[in-house]
C-alpha cells in the first residue's frame, strides 16, 4: 500500500541538483546518497578504491609508505590555495587579440553565480583527466619503486575525494556537527558571500593563514560587490 500525498502539496526535494530548493538539516545520509548520484565523486571513489586494492596487493610496505600521503596532506592547502587563486578565480584576458580563459574558470564563476546548484560544485571532467594525468606522470618520474608510485597516487586520489566531499557538504542545507566542518562550513561561506579574496581553502585554511587571506576579524572584511561575479560580468 502506497501513501499518496494531499492533493495541491508538492514533496520537497531532499536536495534539487539545479536550484536552491533544498530540505532544511537533511540528513548526513541523505546527502552522501545525492553526492553519489554525480558522475566526478562517483568516479574518484572507483578510482580510489581501485588504487587501494592495488596498493594493498602489491606489498612491500615501507616508512616512505606513511611519509607520502602525510607530505600530500601537509601540501594540500596550499595547492587548493594557488589552483584557487591562479586557475579558479583567472579573469579572462586577450593574448594576440585571442580571448583566453580557461575552461574550470569559467565553471567556477557559474559555481558563485549559483551556489546551491550542486551540479556546478565538482572537479570539471576535463579538468579532473589532464590533473589526474599530470599528476601520475610526475609521481612516476620521482618515485623511486613502483610500490611508492602507487601510494602516491592512492594519497592524491584519497586527497581530491576528500576535497570533493567537504565541498559538496559546505553547498548543501546538512548543518555542521564537529568543530573541523564547522570551521570549514564558516569560512567557505565566507568566501562565497562575504568577500572572494579570502579563505582560499576547503579542507583547510593553513594555506590561508600563511599566504595572508584569512582575516583576524571576518566582520572586519569588506563585503564584495563581486563574490558572485568574480568581478568578471560577461556569462560564463
Amino acid at each position: 500500500m502506497t501513501h499518496t500525498p494531499p492533493k495541491g502539496r508538492k514533496k520537497r526535494p531532499a536536495l534539487d541538483p539545479h536550484s536552491s530548493r533544498q530540505e532544511p538539516n537533511p540528513s548526513l545520509l541523505k546527502v552522501f546518497l545525492v553526492f553519489l548520484r554525480y558522475s566526478s565523486p562517483a568516479l574518484l571513489i572507483l578510482l580510489t578504491l581501485t588504487a587501494l586494492v592495488t596498493r594493498l596487493v602489491l606489498g612491500h610496505f615501507t616508512a616512505w609508505d606513511l611519509l607520502i600521503p602525510a607530505v600530500i596532506v601537509a601540501l594540500q592547502p596550499f595547492v587548493e590555495w594557488l589552483i584557487h587563486v591562479f586557475i579558479l578565480h583567472f579573469k579572462p584576458r586577450k593574448i594576440l587579440g585571442i580571448r583566453f580563459d580557461f575552461h574550470a574558470a569559467r565553471l567556477h564563476r557559474a559555481h558563485h553565480r549559483a551556489p546551491w546548484q550542486l551540479s556546478l560544485i565538482f572537479i570539471p571532467k576535463l579538468t579532473g583527466v589532464i590533473g589526474l594525468f599530470v599528476t601520475a606522470i610526475g609521481w612516476y618520474l620521482v618515485a623511486p619503486t613502483p610500490y611508492l608510485w602507487a601510494t602516491a597516487m592512492l594519497s592524491t586520489l584519497g586527497m581530491a575525494l576528500t576535497y570533493e566531499w567537504i565541498h559538496y557538504l559546505t553547498h548543501t542545507n546538512y548543518l555542521p556537527k564537529s568543530e573541523f566542518y564547522r570551521k570549514r562550513w564558516r569560512y567557505h561561506r565566507l568566501h562565497h558571500f562575504k568577500n572572494e579574496h579570502y579563505w582560499m581553502g576547503v579542507t583547510g585554511n593553513l594555506g590561508d593563514r600563511v599566504l595572508g587571506t584569512f582575516p583576524a576579524d571576518p566582520k572586519k572584511v569588506e563585503t564584495s560587490k563581486t563574490s558572485r561575479t568574480l568581478g568578471v560580468e560577461s556569462p560564463a
